[in-house]
Formats: structure tokens, sequence, C-alpha cells
């Protein structure tokens, strides 16, 4: 029974009548003896305004939480049934509180362009040029997303390119050789005047060079063991544009020159000019290089010659391709241009990335990826004096004299108050770009294939008209989702990141310009590109003040380069007028109070560095974007399961993902296949089965999030949250738009880096200054047709905005001729939480049980790595398939709620983490997380007050986890008599030493009556290196003894990332570990003589072991000893303080390289043992410094860590 009363002064009473007794964490217990008792709750002011819950919810939390009482969840359930009906005046609020702060200042510059398309290089490069400092914040992975990002990339007769920069992108040389037509080639026979090899045979008779396909070497290619000539035969006289053979060029397979002849009889023949081979050789991954010629005649055949190159030990040959003019093949039914349209020629989408990079490191300007301009700088006078910018780090001020917006629609100008012309109402038109598939009509959508092709696949453009019901982002975000749901195809191999749309509603600008013909890049006003009332900023984009045909003539990439060299020259003569500013501050009105605060990261652009200078930003209020039940940041391998999992149990829920595409490394990772995992339940529910497209995986996570109800923002970043009282009440979304909070019941981090976690406060676990342990990360090129690609070269500090910088740059130039590059990197192991439970090694040995598992994940212990775990000194799991009960503790940051974490996120020990990372595991647990949250939502309450086991019944019945979860136990601490068992009678060595670390205390007195007794040198040597994991130092003098009779190092290992198994240390290595963690100054000289073997060329497992052993021991003995070795040539020197060392070691490395991160750790560890021993002439703090400045995220962190810890 409920009956409410009025209290006054805004407060609400309620009456609750409850049968049975009910308990309060915080209050007395009420009700005894099943008798009816009355209980009057007071609703206070500062309940109405949290924003999140509705104001009985903010009351009845503390009985949620109650786990004593079985009622608690039904009764508040029944009691915010009746809040949310009778009280609809409690809305969410329009804004939060964001508390006074100080944002770090990355960049001081003259200029700060803002947006990466080709203009906006542009604009930077002139800028720079013309003398000014610069630095360019990007929102995407990438450059160029006004061209790669919307795959707009066809040039067209006519343009003219006036710039250097346009001639690069789409000058000679630059387009796509002209290929087939989508289905306008010219059909035609061959022959070769040398067989096939056996390894890639050709068909009988010959047709693999005309099947369409040449989208990698592997099962797509001819092979001559030689050189070989390949005559075409069209069958009869024909007009003939083009001739192209496609030729792999890689590894012993390249490809020097081709040399292309026509005749008209076969008897007398037509040289055309040799083609030379200017690519640089590519990898196993690599497409297919393009030689082509213009031929310009009638023909019939075609005679092409290849000539490898020296030294290569056979040629591939893809495919085969002839084309007709474009009058031609339209006459055909071929091409589909608009009639008097001529054929476009195409670039690759990573052409144009890589040439904008290349632009942008000439010009000597900085630029980050994923930045989101999110506030406007004001100084003294409240002139715009810079941005601040957003991204996975939080905020960082970028103070500069001039700005520039090339964001698409003048979102900073917006922000600094430029006016706009309205936005009309009613449809919109967009354009979004389809590659591969057929061509899709229906209601408000229409499009055209092009007569020019990618290999063959064909490039469909599609004209879109969509409702927009307002200007906010999620009404972007909605028109966006419904592009993709009418131009989706099975069959498609490559999409638009972006829609594109001529802005309707232009900036009110200083000199509008006038109707009429536009006047040319090189003469329109820049009166145009200024908005009025806002000084020292330009426009530049289609939302300039121009009439709306020259504004789509601006937006032909040439033209926006040159008028975007125009501005950038122009911003730089401005800003050598302008004082430095000065009394920097965020713009923004006052707070409007209420509880809790924005809570978010300010350490800058590397976490590791503090930030020279700050500016202030004053209390104020962020606005809400909206309310939910569930938020899911990220879209990836387990948030877009979280978000189905929620929406499908009825909570209304968001999905927030910063790329283009949900799925993370199994779509736009291109790791489309499972390797482990426990492939039941929802995973098994995934299409695609073991193996997929990822297209098709892509969108069915798309789709089928949507069919559950959720809606979901592509382009946007959780960058922060809202915290009340240790309680996530909503997480902070950086969009295009701007920035803001999305309020929620229950947040779900599924970033998998805990972005969000950590912003609002939770412990996390990363690289700090005891070890830089990291499994392997890559980072995919991108052929069309190819799905799978895995790769593992590197390290990577997803916190850290400079490194990925590096990573993604170096990538790009890496996939050289590639279509193009994923946009994700391919990340094994990142930052994680500290949860209320954190799952070990020891933990999957043993299987233990929980009785709250919610994942139950599968798999061999696949490292790409190296361990540091003590128990992999004894036994390590070589390739051995194991079991783990993942409890929902791991997900639950410790100490603050209504977050939860999943993915690579959750709380588990790095060693333990390859257990349960693989993509049907993380699938699951994040499927199972969104029930979870759901379910709180639905409730009322808190995360940790849910009813568990109704969570767990419901994966039981989908078939995630196993009945057994049921009645479950915690399986831990075993019985004392198998304790003592494992010690005394072993009987499974792999298990019993697990055991045994398990439960330290109470083995130790075993393990030391073990090794009192041991009869054998190798029985005491193993039991004294178990006492010394268990901090006991009996056998010091044995391990010593070992080392000493060890006349030379054994075979050690040398650093393996991809198909790392089996131990990553020799057994002599694990004596050196010992020694290191008993710390004592006795072991130096053994050590120091092993120390003074190790030479460049010895393995890797040699020079990390006596390194840490020599760090922990930290005897100053051992100092010249280290300083002797690091200098050796081939040792010292291995830093990459800039991206042009980056990109130098770059060109010798392969999708799987070691030696890059091997040589920096090996050095790197051998100068942090020499510094924590005293240092030897300064080196050790030399190197480490070196370090510090070094591009590598993780390396750099580590050594600030080791010197700042050392201070």
């Amino acid at each position: 029974m409920l009956a409410l009363a009025g209290f006054g002064r805004g407060r609400v009473g309620l009456t609750a009548a409850v049968r049975g007794p009910v308990c309060f964490p915080n209050l007395p217990a009420l009700g005894t003896g099943g008798r009816t008792r009355r209980h009057d709750l007071m609703l206070s002011d500062r309940s109405c305004t949290s924003g999140t819950l509705s104001p009985l919810e903010d009351l009845l939390m503390p009985l949620a939480n109650c786990r004593r009482c079985q009622r608690g969840s039904v009764l508040v359930a029944a009691l915010v049934a009746a809040s949310n009906a009778l009280f609809p005046v409690f809305a969410a609020p329009a804004e939060v509180p964001e508390s006074a702060r100080k944002i770090p200042v990355a960049y001081e510059v003259d200029v700060v362009v803002v947006g990466g398309g080709a203009g906006a290089v542009a604009a930077a490069e002139a800028a720079a040029k013309a003398g000014a400092k610069v630095f360019l914040a990007a929102p995407r992975t990438y450059l160029g997303e006004d061209v790669a990002g919307t795959l707009r990339v066809w040039t067209r007769p006519g343009w003219e390119l006036t710039t250097a920069l346009a001639k690069k992108l789409f000058g000679a040389g630059a387009a796509e050789t002209p290929a087939a037509p989508a289905t306008g080639g010219l059909a035609l026979k061959y022959e070769a005047d040398r067989p096939s090899g056996p390894q890639h045979r050709d068909t009988h008779p010959p047709a693999m060079l005309v099947d369409g396909k040449w989208g990698n070497p592997v099962d797509q290619s001819v092979q001559y063991d030689g050189p070989v000539t390949l005559v075409a035969d069209l069958g009869e006289i024909r007009d003939v544009a083009t001739a192209c053979l496609m030729v792999f060029h890689a590894k012993d397979f390249l490809a020097d020159a081709v040399e292309v002849a026509v005749s008209t009889d076969r008897k007398a023949w037509k040289a055309l000019p040799e083609i030379r081979n200017t690519a640089e050789a590519g990898s196993e991954t690599t497409a297919a290089v393009p030689f082509a010629a213009k031929v310009d005649a009638k023909v019939r055949y075609i005679r092409f010659s290849v000539k490898p190159s020296a030294g290569a030990k056979r040629v591939l040959v893809g495919e085969i391709l002839v084309a007709a003019p474009a009058g031609a093949a339209a006459a055909e039914g071929g091409a589909k241009e608009k009639p008097g349209e001529a054929a476009a020629a195409l670039v690759r989408p990573l052409h144009v990335k890589r040439t904008l990079d290349e632009a942008l490191i000439a010009a000597g300007v900085p630029y980050l990826h994923g930045c989101l301009a999110s506030d406007v700088l004001r100084d003294a006078y409240d002139k715009p004096c810079g941005i601040v910018m957003a991204n996975r780090n939080g905020r960082q001020a970028v103070v500069a004299k001039v700005v520039i917006d090339a964001t698409d629609r003048a979102w900073v100008a917006r922000m600094a108050g430029a006016k706009a012309k309205p936005l009309p109402p009613g449809p919109h038109t967009f354009h979004r770009v389809v590659v591969g598939g057929e061509l899709r009509t229906g209601p408000g959508v229409s499009g055209r294939t092009l007569a020019e092709s990618f290999g063959g696949k064909p490039v469909h453009e599609y004209t879109l008209k969509l409702d927009l019901r307002d200007g906010r982002w999620d009404a972007w975000a909605e028109a966006e989702q419904k592009a993709r749901d009418l131009t989706y195809h099975p069959d498609q191999l490559a999409t638009s990141d972006f829609l594109f749309q001529v802005p309707p509603d232009a900036l009110v600008a200083e000199r509008p310009a006038e109707d009429g013909a536009w006047p040319g890049a090189g003469k329109v006003d820049l009166g145009a590109f200024k908005p009025a009332g806002v000084e020292r900023f330009y426009v530049l984009g289609g939302c300039a003040d121009l009439p709306r045909a020259q504004a789509e003539r601006l937006l032909e990439p040439p033209a926006l380069i040159e008028v975007g060299a125009r501005i950038g020259a122009a911003a730089a003569a401005e800003a050598r007028s302008l004082a430095t500013p000065r009394d920097v501050k965020v713009a923004g009105k006052a707070a409007a109070g209420g509880p809790g605060d924005a809570k978010e990261l300010l350490d800058g652009v590397r976490p590791f560095q503090k930030a020279a200078a700050t500016v202030d930003q004053p209390a104020r209020g962020l606005p809400v974007l909206g309310r939910y039940d569930v938020v899911v940041i990220g879209g990836g391998t387990s948030g877009a399961p979280a978000a189905i999992g929620a929406a499908r149990q009825g909570a209304k829920t968001l999905l927030v993902e910063y790329q283009c595409g949900l799925g993370g490394v199994g779509t736009l990772g291109m790791i489309s296949s499972y390797y482990w995992g426990n492939r039941v339940g929802f995973t098994k529910e995934v299409p695609g089965g073991n193996s997929w497209k990822i297209e098709q995986k892509m969108e069915w996570w798309r789709s089928e999030a949507r069919k559950a109800g959720a809606e979901i923002w592509f382009a946007a970043a959780g960058c922060g949250a809202y915290v009340d009282g240790g309680r996530v009440r909503g997480t902070i979304v950086a969009t295009p738009q701007g920035r803001g909070v999305v309020l929620a019941k229950a947040v779900i981090d599924a970033t998998g880096n805990a972005d969000v976690a950590a912003a609002a406060g939770a412990e996390t676990v990363t690289t700090g200054a005891e070890d830089v342990a990291l499994q392997g990360v890559g980072l995919p090129p991108r052929e069309l047709g190819k799905n799978y690609t895995n790769t593992d070269y590197s390290l990577v500090d997803d916190t850290d905005l400079v490194d990925m910088w590096r990573f993604f740059v170096a990538g790009r130039q890496m996939a050289k001729n590639a279509f193009d590059q994923g946009p994700l990197i391919d990340s094994r192991e990142r930052r994680r939480i500290v949860g209320d439970f954190t799952v070990t090694i020891l933990d999957e040995v043993l299987d233990r049980t929980h009785p709250d598992t919610l994942l139950q994940a599968y798999s061999n212990f696949d490292t790409h790595g190296y361990t540091v775990e003590p128990y992999f000194t004894i036994h390590f799991p070589h390739k051995k398939g194991m079991s783990t009960n993942v409890p929902y503790r791991a997900m639950l940051p410790k100490g603050l709620e209504g977050l939860l974490v999943v993915g690579l996120g959750m709380s588990v020990h790095r060693d333990a983490l390859p257990v349960v990372r693989m993509q049907p595991d993380l699938q699951n647990g994040g499927y199972a997380a969104g029930v979870a949250a759901a379910t709180a939502a639905k409730a009322g309450c808190a995360l940790r007050a849910i009813d568990v086991k109704a969570v767990q019944r419901h994966l039981v019945e989908i078939g995630n986890l196993k009945e057994s979860v049921l009645t479950d136990q915690d399986s831990f601490p075993l019985p004392a008599e198998r304790v003592a068992a494992a010690v005394l009678q072993p009987t499974d060595a792999y298990k019993d030493t697990a055991v045994i670390l398990a439960h330290p205390r109470e083995a130790l007195p075993h393990v030391k009556k073990a090794f009192a007794g041991a009869k054998d040198d190798a029985a005491r040597l193993h039991y004294a290196q178990l006492l010394s994991i268990l901090g006991d130092a009996s056998g010091l003098d044995v391990l010593v003894a070992a080392v000493e009779a060890a006349p030379a190092l054994d075979k050690g290992w040398h650093y393996v990332g991809m198909g790392q198994f089996g131990s990553s240390m020799s057994p002599l290595d694990a004596v050196f570990y010992a020694l290191g963690r008993i710390g004592d100054k006795k072991a130096t000289p053994a050590l120091v003589a092993k120390l003074r073997l190790l030479k460049p060329e010895t393995e890797f497992s040699h020079f990390r072991a006596l390194a840490w052993a020599l760090d922990r021991i930290g005897d100053p003995a051992a100092a010249p000893a280290l300083a002797e070795v690091i200098a050796r040539p081939g040792i010292r020197g291995k830093a990459m303080p800039s991206i042009g060392a980056v990109l130098d070691v770059a060109k010798g490395m392969n999708w799987t390289s070691t030696g890059e991160r091997a040589e920096a750790l090996r050095e790197l560890f051998l100068a942090r043992a020499l510094f924590r021993c005293g240092d030897h002439e300064g080196l050790g703090r030399k190197v480490l410094e070196e370090y510090t400045r070094d591009l590598r995220g993780h390396f750099a962190r580590h050594a600030a860590a080791v010197l700042e810890k050392t201070k």
C-alpha cells in the first residue's frame, strides 16, 4: 500500500505499508513478526536534482543495496514505478554542474586548424610555410575525412589542380590505374609462354587472370617461375582505351617492369612505353601493383612481358584488365554515369591519407588524431584565442591567435557564437558511397554506379532524402543510421564513414558572397569565410557564406585545397599582427548548481608528462544530451553485445562509438575469425560462424542493436563521467557538435581501455615503474575483398595520443599500396580497472568457481610477448586450453557504483588476460553486462544490489553459462590437506604449483620442509625457486651455486609476438629471477659474470632476466658492468624521439616484426638496472631521459616513472 502526502518547501512524503521485516543499511531495521508497519519517507530538494534517478530512486537506493533484505529490490521497483507515474515534474535537468578546474595546455601556437580534411591540411601547410607556428586537431584516426572518409575518391575532368598538394593527391600517377569497369570490361582469353607454377597453378583452360579477383596473392594469383609473356585475345578488333596487368610485388615475387605491345593480327606489333615499377615491395597482404598502358587504338591482341626484379624467384600475376573507351562501355551497358558526364578516375583512400600525412610532416606541423573541439578559449578581452579539444585522455587546451574551423559544419565557429541561417525543416539531401554489391533503390534513395571501379569492384554513389527533426547531435546520428539502413548490401566491401552534404544552413559572414557563377578558388572573396561578429576566426568548408551552388563547387577537393591554402596564409598574416593571448580561460556560463560533478582526466596528451601551463575553467554547467536507462561507451567486441543485451531486456539504451562501425577487432580490426573462445549462448547466435565477412558482421551488430531498440551515435567519444558521491550517474560524451553529459541509471565502459572508469576516479593498472610487459599490437592494411589480417609488430599505449598518432602514421607507410588501412589498433592488452575481484592466472589454472560468475571463458595461453607472473618461472601452460569463471565483481570498479567495465578493461591480471580475451568470450561477457545493467535500471537499484542469480538464470537459459553456476560458491581457499599434498605428494606439477602459490602462508612451512629433505640438486633448486616466490631466502646459496656452475648462458628466448607459446625464459633465466626476488647482494658477482657474456645477438630473455635481477638487488657493484654492456655497439641508441626515426625503422618492418620493440626494451631494462644500482657516470639517467622523449608511449611512460619514483 502506498500513500502520498505533501510536506511543504518542495518535499513530498510517501507512506509505504510493508508486510515482513525490512532492513535499511543506514537505518534501524523496521518491522517484526510479519506485522504491517508504517514507514514515512522524506524526499528532499536534493533528491530531485540528480537528473539520472527519480526522487524516490535516490531515497530508496540504500534499501536496494541491502543484501539481507530479499524484498528490497521488489519494493524499490514498485515505489519507483509509482514515482515515475505520479511525479512527471521530476524531469532530467538541462545541465549538470562542472566544477572549476585547470585545463592543461598542450600547444601554444599562432594558428590552430580544427579538422583533418584536405582543405584543413592545405591551410595548416600554408600557414606554416608563411612562418606561423601551427597545430592541427584531427577528429578521426586519419587525415582526409572529406575525401577518404566519405569515399568520394574520384577525380573529375576539368578540375584545376593549381596547388602542389592537389597534384599529389589527384594528379598524374595518383589515380587508381583504370581497370575494368564494373560491368564494361572487355572479355578476353589469354595464354602464357611458360606453364604456371605448382604453388599457384592456373586453371585449364586458363581463366584465373580474368576472374575479377586480385586482392591477395595467396589464392588470387597465378605463379610463373621466371620472366613470362602473356598474350590477351579480345576475339575481334575492338576500341581499347587502357590495358593493365596486375602483378604482385613482395617477398621473393618482385616485378621490375612490364613491356606492353598491341596488334590487330598478332604479326605486326606496336610497342608501347615500358612501364617501370615505382612501388615499394609489400607483404603477403599487399594488393597487386597495376602496370597500365594507354592504348587508345583499335586492336585485338595485347602482349604483356613481365620482367622480374633482380633476385626474384618467381612472378605472381593477379589479373589482365582491358577497358574500352567510356563511350563504348556505355554503349554496351557497362557505364552508369550521368548523361554527358565523363568517367571518374579513382584514388585509393590510403593514398589520400598517406599524402596528407606527408604534407604535414614535411611542413613541420604537429597534429593529433581523435581530437574533437569541445570549447572555445577566450582572452582577457573576451576574444577567441584557441580551443579546448576532447579525446580519450580528457581535454587539453590549444592556445592560438587565430582559429581555422575546417569541420564539416563549422561546429567550432558555432560554439564561438557565429550566427547561422536557419536549418530548413523537412527532408535533407545526403550522399553516401558504397564499394561492392549491387545498387539499391527505393523510397528516399537513388544512386548511380561509376564507370570506373576498384579492381572490378563497383563504386555506387547514393543520393538520400532524410528527415532531420532538429539540429541536435542525436538527430544527425539517427540520419546516419537511416542512411545505412537504406544502402546496405550483403556483398558490399567498403562504405563511407560519413555522409556527405552541402550544408543548407551557412553561417552569416562579414562579406557574404554574391549570387552568380562560382568565381574560382583563387578569386573567391575570403570575407565569406570570416563569420560575422567572431574575430580571429575562419570557416573553411561548406558553411562559408556562399550561395549553395557555389558551396558545392567549393567542396570539390582541389577547390577546397586552394582556398585552404589562401586562408592558411591569411591566418598566418593576421597572427603576426596579434599579441600573444593573456589571461586565457575557457568560455562558459555559470553553473546551475546541484549535486555531483563532471569528472575527467586532465593529464595532457601524454599522461606521464605534466603540462607546463594550464588555463582556468570556472565552475559552469555542462549540457545534458540525453537520459537513458543504460549507456554503453564503446561499440567493439564487448560493447555492441552489451548494448544488445541491455536493449533486449527493455532498457532504453544508447550505444556511443568513436569509430564509424561496430564490432571492434573482429570487423574494423580485420581479425575476422575465432581462434579460441567459448562459442556458446549469445556468441553462437552471432552469424558468420568461425570466420566471417567483416562488412556483414559489422552490419549485423548495427542492425541487431537497432532492432532491439538501442540508439547508436557514431563518431562520438566517451571522455569522462558524471559522478555524485561515488556513484556514476552518467557519462561525458564529446561529439563533433560539442561536449555534454548523457545521464544514465547504469553506464557500461566498453572502451577496452577503462576510459570512463579512469575518468570517474577508479583505480587502474597500466605500465608504471616496475615493468613494460604488454601483448603485441598491430594495425591491418585493408584490401578490398580480403577479410582477415592479423598483425603484431609493436607496442602502443592507448592512453597516449602522441603514441597513437605515431602508430597510425607508421602503419600507413607500412601499408604502402593497400586500398586502405584499418582504423582500429588491434590491441590485446590495455589499461584495466582494479575491481572488487581480480582474476589471476592461478584462478584460471585451478578453475576457481564463484557465486557470481557471469562469464565462462575458454582459451589457451596466447601471450604475444613475455610474462611477469612468478608462476611462469616454474611452469608454463604450453598450448593448453583452460576454462575460466569470471565473476561479476571483476566488472565492478572498486569504490564506484553505477559503472560496469567489460572487455580488455576488466579487473584481470595481465598474465591472465590471454585466457579471457578471445572474441567469443568478450562478446558473451559484454552481453551479460548489458543484461545486468538493464536489470539494475529496471529494479531501480545499484549494480551491486541486483539479483545476480536472476541474471545467471537468464544466461543459463540462452546457453552462455553452465547450470552449475547457480549453485557454485567460491572454491578458494582450498583445504589445508590439498595444499600440503601439493608440496609433499605432488601428482600434477602444473596444478600443484598453482595450489602452492595461491596459498603462500599455508604452503610455506611445507615447502621449507621439502627443501630441507630434498635428496638431489634438481629438487633442491626447484624448492629454492618456490621459496623465493613465497618470500623466503632459505634457498639463496643453492640458487647462487646454480648460476656459478653454469659455464655459459643456456639457450634463451628470442622475443616473439605473433605465435608465442611456451615459456619466454630459459631455466637459467628462472634462477636469475629467483635471485632478484630474494634481493641479496651475495648474488651480485655470479650475476655480473653472466651479464658480461651478453652480446647484441644474445637472446632477449637473458637481457631481461639479468637486468631484472640486478635491478631488484640494487647493488652499486653491478653498475660498471651494466654500463659496459649497455654501451656496446648494437645495444645502445634505440630510442625514437622523432617521427623521422620512426618512419626510417618502419621501412624495414613487416606485420609481425619484433626487432623494433625487443631492441628498445633491452636497452631500457639495462638502463633501469644501471640507474637503480647507483648509475655509472650518469649513463643510466641519460638513457632513461632519452626514452622519456620516445614517441612510443609505454617506453616513455616507463622511463618517466622510473625517474620519478627514484626522485
